[in-house]
């Protein structure tokens, strides 16, 4: 995976996306626990019960697109382009997986 034309990303980034897109859970967590922020700050933050990042984390609640969005903007405060690159990428692995 490389980057989007016109959208040039370092590869600390890119991989930031690529875990992101196939592990969101994992990805929430390794953020929440690197920035030493309990389940409720981040919660907070994006408006939320501390139960929901909880199972989101594990993979026991399917998080719909507007709040993957929510989470990346608010919660762990990403850039623009990276939540655009990060939704290409998505896009791109569902048409995989169903094509």
């Amino acid at each position: 995976m490389g980057a989007r034309e016109g959208i040039v990303m370092d590869q600390q980034t890119l991989e930031r996306v690529r875990k992101a897109v196939n592990d969101f859970g994992g990805m929430i967590k390794d953020y929440r626990e690197k920035k030493v922020l309990t389940l409720e700050s981040l919660a907070s933050r994006i408006d939320c019960s501390a139960s929901y990042i909880f199972r989101a984390e594990r993979g026991s609640k399917i998080v719909p697109i507007h709040m993957r969005v929510r989470i990346l903007a608010k919660g762990l405060n990403w850039k623009a382009s990276e939540i655009e690159y990060f939704l290409v990428e998505t896009v791109r692995e569902y048409e995989r997986k169903k094509g």
